[in-house]
């Protein structure tokens, strides 16, 4: 505890030690300034010549002024020369020999020269048309000591050059000792150079700000009407600092141009803020941009005797529409309830109080105060960097919220989507598993199903009791089917027949007997090669839709004859089976879904992309199966 408070009293006691120093400091300069000199500057006249030397001039008609003076005050309508002479007395100590002393002049408006005692000291590089620019500029003059009378009176001669359109005169000035002038020079140099050049570089900056914004967004349009106003409020606060007319070929244009960047850049700053309301007003727009067309179309168009009234009267109503608008802004301001609308407002209360000032200071009602006109771009400075930071604020924010109604909504997905896999697995598998039924249900009915039919037959069509042994090959025969329909659930224990009789022998061999002792007539005809051989699944399933077929006729044609034929070609095979029993609807028997075995043929043919077609009719039952050879991809 107690060493802070030590830290503490130390620092307070070099304050201290600092503000001493300073005060007695400050009592020896004012002791060492009783021993320099102390120039007075006695009077100061004026009159107008265009003379180029003060000695042809000296018994002119002078009339008495005071410094700073603006001629147009004494001669309205005077652009050209003029000249003024200030009289001033060095008033130096008797014991110091020729001290070095210096001039201040804050402005010489337009262009001038400056005279000591017949002397020339300084020169603008143009002192006509088109004029150097010394307007804003202070200069810092070391004053040759053989040309200083210090016992007696001495005499500045200024040659100004100006027009009516921008107060010309003669600014104000300063005689002293060296270092006092340079502390003067350098404190003007900052209120009429660097802080327009501060002024210059923040508004260029705040504008590329505002402008890439815009670019990036374009609903953003209050950011590029205030880039857009940047411009033009950089092209009219440039005049403080361009010390030549040229490129311009006279100071008029140099000045209507000038004006006609201030009234763009008043229109483009109203509808920057009203953009940023999110106000548009499409009529107050438009006679916004028609008054802007007309003002500046009359700087231009009117007459030159008009020029100066025109000039004025443009400028007058571009801070009047300035002024209005910042009230009306503000009121809208003021009225919400949002910390950027409120801060808009207090920045336009502010920059049109800075505004009035330097306006009033400018027709020399109030004393010099238009060095503080530069503020207004750090109060937008200010301004925009707050709503650029709660903005930014505002979108992290909504981004963070986004995030995590994100996260949540992934979250919620992956439940749901573990959820949805979960039961289109457990889908899969019944899907899976009803098929294997299926097919078992279709391998049972066509393959054992048609044995049984053929066993039932031949015991029913027996002339005697069957023997043992007879009953026992029946019985082997039913067991090697079943075995058959167990390993046909694997594809690749299918071995493709060598040629279609080969393949369809066993079939003819079952059934032919039966048809015997049914004294059903079988005709039985097969192409003996292959031309293109098919898979082993397509045999598998022609045989099953033969088998399903040709036991179909034993159970309910009552046919006694029968056609068997099957078709090799290259595209695909072909079996046909044709009798001559009762027939059926086929229509009603497919709707009605009681027939099993029909079922089972057609989707077996379906799954393998081939075609069933069904005729019937009493006498004639037509059967015909095609499976093409080239089967890309088919489900099995």
């Amino acid at each position: 505890m107690r060493a802070p408070v030590n830290t503490l009293l130390l620092q307070m006691a070099g304050i201290v030690l600092v503000l001493l120093s300073c005060f007695f400091t400050k009592n020896t300069w004012a002791q060492s300034d009783n021993n320099i000199c102390a120039p007075s500057l006695d009077a100061a006249y004026a009159v107008q010549s265009d003379s180029d030397s003060p000695d042809s001039i000296a018994q002119a008609n002078w009339q008495r002024v005071t410094v700073p003076d603006y001629w147009t005050e004494r001669w309205p309508n005077h652009t050209g020369v003029v000249w003024y002479r200030v009289d001033w007395h060095a008033h130096c100590p008797e014991d110091k020999s020729d001290p070095p002393l210096a001039l201040l002049v804050s402005s010489m408006n337009m262009a001038g020269q400056v005279w000591l005692n017949g002397q020339l000291l300084w020169s603008d590089a143009n002192l006509s048309e088109p004029l150097s620019r010394s307007w804003n500029s202070p200069r810092f003059l070391s004053l040759p000591s053989q040309s200083i009378n210090y016992s007696a009176a001495n005499q500045f001669h200024f040659r100004i050059t100006g027009d009516t359109l921008s107060s010309p005169g003669l600014g104000h000035i300063s005689v002293g000792d060296t270092q006092n002038v340079i502390a003067q020079f350098q404190e003007a140099t900052w209120n009429q150079r660097t802080i327009f050049y501060l002024n210059i570089i923040l508004s260029l900056t705040l504008g590329m700000v505002c402008c890439c914004i815009w670019l990036f967004r374009r609903q953003e349009s209050a950011y590029g009407w205030y880039a857009l106003a940047s411009v033009f409020w950089v092209c009219f606060a440039s005049s403080t600092l361009i010390t030549e007319t040229a490129p311009f070929s006279n100071t008029t244009s140099f000045t209507q141009f000038n004006i006609a960047f201030f009234t763009l850049f008043i229109v483009c700053f109203c509808i920057f803020s009203w953009r940023f309301l999110d106000r548009i007003f499409p009529r107050t727009e438009k006679l916004f941009f028609a008054l802007a067309l007309v003002l500046i179309a009359s700087i231009w168009l009117v007459p030159d005797a008009y020029l100066p009234n025109t000039l004025l009267g443009i400028f007058f109503a571009s801070v009047l529409l300035f002024s209005l608008n910042s009230l009306f802004v503000s009121f809208l301001c003021f009225r919400t309830k949002q910390l950027e609308f409120w801060l808009l407002g207090v920045t336009l209360i502010g920059c049109l109080t800075i505004s009035s000032t330097s306006f009033l200071s400018l027709f020399h009602v109030l004393g010099n105060t238009s060095v503080v006109l530069p503020y207004t771009s750090l109060l937008f400075a200010i301004f925009l960097s707050i709503i650029l930071a709660m903005r930014l604020s505002k979108s992290l924010r909504r981004i963070e919220r986004f995030n995590e109604e994100l996260n949540q909504k992934i979250l919620d997905a992956e439940k749901k989507l573990e959820f949805t896999l979960n039961d289109r697995h457990t889908l899969t598998i019944k899907n899976h598993q009803s098929k294997e039924r299926l097919n078992l249900a279709h391998e049972l009915h066509d393959g054992l199903g048609s044995s049984l039919v053929r066993a039932m037959t031949q015991i029913s069509y027996a002339k005697q009791t069957l023997s043992h042994k007879h009953a026992l090959s029946i019985l082997s025969l039913l067991r090697n089917d079943l075995r058959q329909i167990i390993d046909n659930f694997s594809e690749s224990q299918i071995k493709l027949p060598s040629n279609p009789i080969y393949w369809l022998a066993p079939l003819r061999n079952r059934f032919a007997q039966i048809f015997d002792d049914m004294q059903i007539t079988l005709q039985w005809e097969v192409d003996p090669e292959w031309i293109t051989a098919p898979s082993a699944m397509q045999c598998l399933t022609l045989y099953r839709v033969a088998e399903e077929s040709l036991t179909n006729v034993i159970k309910h044609s009552q046919a006694s004859a029968v056609s068997f034929r099957c078709f090799i070609r290259a595209d695909d095979v072909q079996l046909q089976i044709i009798d001559n029993g009762v027939g059926f609807n086929t229509v009603d028997i497919g709707r009605s879904g009681f027939s099993v075995g029909m079922h089972s043929m057609r989707s077996r043919i379906e799954r393998l992309a081939g075609i069933l077609e069904i005729q019937s009719r009493p006498g004639e039952t037509s059967i015909v199966a095609r499976l093409p050879f080239d089967l890309k991809k088919v489900e099995l």
